[in-house]
C-alpha cells in the first residue's frame, strides 16, 4: 500500500474533529498531570509521615483489590464508549438513549450484586493479607470505603461518557482536578481534627468519588441534551450486543491487573507489608506515569472512532502512527528524568533513607516508554471489535507474569525487584511484538508498519536518563532547587533536539497544525 503521507497528513491535521479540541484537551490533560504530579510530591510522604510506611501500604492494597471488583462492570461498561460514540456520530440517537440506559441499569444490577460479598470480603480482610498488628479495623473501614468508592463512579461512568462522546476533556480534567482537591482536603482535615489513621484515606476517596459522579451528571445534561435518563429503556438485545465485546475486554483487563495490579499483592504476601509500604511508595511515579499516558491516548480515541465510523481507514492509519509517536516523544520526557534523576528525587521526595530504592525505582518505570507510547494501538483495537485475540494474549501475559514474579521474588531471593522485574519484563515482550503486529494484521497493513515509531520513543527514554545519570555525577542536585534546575535544564535541551532531530518536516507541519501553531488554510 503506497501513501501520499505529505497530502494526507496536511489532511489529517487540518480536519475539524481532530485539530479542532486537540490543544483544549492536551493542555486540560496536562494540567491534571502537573496536579496530580504536585500532589503525589506533597501528599505521599505526608501520609508516610503520618501513618508510618507499614500503614501506608495498605493503601494501594485496598485499591488494588477493590479494582478487581470493576472487571464484573467492565463486561458491560468496557463497550458503552464505542457503541455510543458511533450512534451519536451517525445521529441515531434513539439507539444512543437504548445504550445509555442498558448501560445504567446494567451497571446498578452490577453493583446491588457485588455489594454482598464485597462487604463479606472487607470483614475478612485481615485474614487474607498481611496487616500490621493494631491496623487490622482501620483496614476494615479503608476496605468498605473503597467499596463505596466503587459503587459511585461505577454507577456514574455512564454519564461520564458524555465528555468523551463531545471530545471534552477539558471538562473531564477539571472534574478530575475537583475531586483530587475534595480528597487530599478531606484528608488533611480530618488528620489535623483526628488521630490520623488509615479509614481517612478511605472518607477521602468517597469525598471524590460523590464529586466525580456529581460533575459527570452535571455534564452529561449540558453536553447530551439528546440523552435521556429513562431505565425502562433498557433492552436485553443491547446489553448482549455490549457484553459480547466486553467480556473479552474483560480478559484483557484480568491480564492487564495481572501485569500492574498484583504487584503490591505479590510483595505483601511474599515478603510482607513494611516492603509493600516501600513499593507501594515508589510505585506512585509509575502509577501517575500510566495515568498522565492514558488520558493523553484518550484524547485520541474519539477521532479514532470517529475515523472508523465514517470508514476512512486510511486517515484511522495515519492517525495512529501520529499518535503513538507524539505519545512516545511526551512520555519519554517524565520516563527519562524519573530514571536519571531517581537517587536525588528519592532524597528530596520521601528522605535519604530512600535513596537505596532508586534502582528499583527505575526498574519500575524505564520500560514505560515502550508499553505506554502504544496505548493509541488499543483504540483501534476497541473501534474494530477485534479485542478477543489480544485479551486472551494478555491474559495468558498475565499469568505467566504472577508466575514469574512468585519465582524470583520467593524461592531465587530477587525480593521486590523480582516482582518489578517480571512486570517489566511481560509487559514489554507483548507490547513491542504482539500489539504493534496485530494492529496492522487487523488494518490489512504490512506488521512493520507500527514499528518505526517505538525507536525514537526508546532513544530519547535513554537520552534523558543518561543526561540526568551524568548531572547527578558531576553536579549539587541533592535539593528541591537544585532538582528542578537539572529538570528544568534536560527538558529545555529534550524538547529543542525532538523537534529538530525526531520530527521530520512533514511531522513538524502536523504538529503545528494540530496544536493551533500554524495556520490551517
Amino acid at each position: 500500500m503506497t501513501l501520499n503521507t505529505a497530502q494526507q497528513q496536511d489532511d489529517l491535521a487540518k480536519h475539524p474533529s481532530i485539530s479542532g479540541r486537540f490543544t483544549v484537551n492536551l493542555v486540560a490533560n496536562i494540567l491534571n498531570f502537573a496536579l496530580n504530579i504536585l500532589i503525589g510530591l506533597w501528599f505521599t510522604p505526608y501520609l508516610v509521615h503520618h501513618l508510618g510506611i507499614a500503614a501506608f501500604g495498605l493503601i494501594p492494597l485496598a485499591t488494588t483489590v477493590t479494582s478487581y471488583l470493576g472487571l464484573f462492570t467492565t463486561s458491560l461498561n468496557g463497550a458503552v464508549g464505542r457503541f455510543l460514540m458511533i450512534s451519536l456520530t451517525r445521529e441515531d440517537y434513539r439507539d444512543a438513549n437504548r445504550i445509555f440506559n442498558t448501560s445504567f441499569v446494567g451497571s446498578a444490577i452490577i453493583v446491588t450484586i457485588l455489594l454482598i460479598p464485597a462487604v463479606a470480603l472487607a470483614f475478612r480482610a485481615n485474614l487474607i493479607f498481611n496487616v500490621p498488628i493494631g491496623y487490622e479495623h482501620q483496614f476494615v473501614w479503608l476496605f468498605l470505603c473503597t467499596i463505596g468508592m466503587f459503587a459511585l463512579t461505577t454507577l456514574g461512568n455512564p454519564f461520564g461518557l458524555s465528555t468523551f462522546t463531545r471530545n471534552r476533556f477539558d471538562l473531564t480534567n477539571t472534574v478530575s482536578i475537583l475531586s483530587n482537591l475534595f480528597r487530599v482536603g478531606t484528608v488533611v482535615v480530618l488528620f489535623s481534627l483526628m488521630t490520623p489513621s488509615v479509614w481517612h484515606i478511605g472518607l477521602g476517596m468517597l469525598a471524590a468519588a460523590i464529586t466525580t459522579v456529581t460533575g459527570s451528571v452535571l455534564l452529561w445534561r449540558l453536553l447530551t441534551p439528546m440523552l435521556h435518563f429513562r431505565p425502562w429503556d433498557f433492552s436485553w438485545a443491547t446489553l448482549k450486543q455490549l457484553t459480547g465485546m466486553g467480556v473479552w475486554m474483560v480478559v484483557n483487563q484480568v491480564g492487564s491487573l495481572l501485569y500492574i495490579g498484583i504487584d503490591l499483592i505479590v510483595v505483601n504476601k511474599v515478603i510482607g507489608p513494611e516492603a509493600g509500604g516501600h513499593y507501594g511508595a515508589v510505585m506512585t511515579w509509575s502509577t501517575m506515569l500510566r495515568g498522565f499516558a492514558s488520558i493523553i491516548a484518550g484524547v485520541f480515541e474519539p477521532t479514532i472512532l470517529m475515523l472508523y465510523a465514517r470508514h476512512d481507514m486510511m486517515g484511522l492509519m495515519l492517525y495512529a502512527r501520529q499518535a503513538v509517536k507524539f505519545l512516545g516523544l511526551v512520555i519519554a520526557l517524565p520516563i527519562g528524568l524519573i530514571c536519571g534523576l531517581s537517587r536525588p528525587l528519592l532524597h528530596v521526595w520521601l528522605g535519604p533513607n530512600f535513596e537505596s530504592l532508586a534502582p528499583l525505582m527505575s526498574l519500575m518505570t524505564i520500560h514505560l516508554c515502550v508499553n505506554l507510547g502504544i496505548l493509541p494501538l488499543f483504540n483501534i483495537q476497541v473501534a474494530t471489535n477485534t479485542v478477543r485475540l489480544p485479551g486472551i494474549v494478555t491474559c495468558v501475559m498475565g499469568l505467566l507474569n504472577l508466575g514469574l514474579a512468585i519465582l524470583l521474588a520467593g524461592p531465587l531471593g530477587w525480593g521486590v525487584y523480582g516482582v518489578a522485574a517480571a512486570g517489566a519484563l511481560m509487559l514489554t515482550l507483548k507490547n513491542l511484538l504482539f500489539t504493534p503486529i496485530y494492529t496492522a494484521h487487523i488494518l490489512g497493513l504490512g506488521y512493520g508498519t507500527f514499528f518505526r515509531e517505538t525507536v525514537p520513543i526508546i532513544i530519547a527514554s535513554l537520552s534523558i536518563t543518561g543526561a540526568g545519570w551524568l548531572i547527578t555525577r558531576f553536579a549539587q542536585v541533592y535539593s528541591r532547587s537544585g532538582l528542578l534546575l537539572a529538570g528544568a535544564v534536560i527538558s529545555f535541551a529534550y524538547l529543542a533536539g525532538a523537534y529538530a532531530l525526531l520530527l521530520n518536516g512533514e511531522e513538524r507541519a502536523v504538529a503545528k497544525r494540530l496544536l493551533r501553531l500554524a495556520p490551517t488554510t
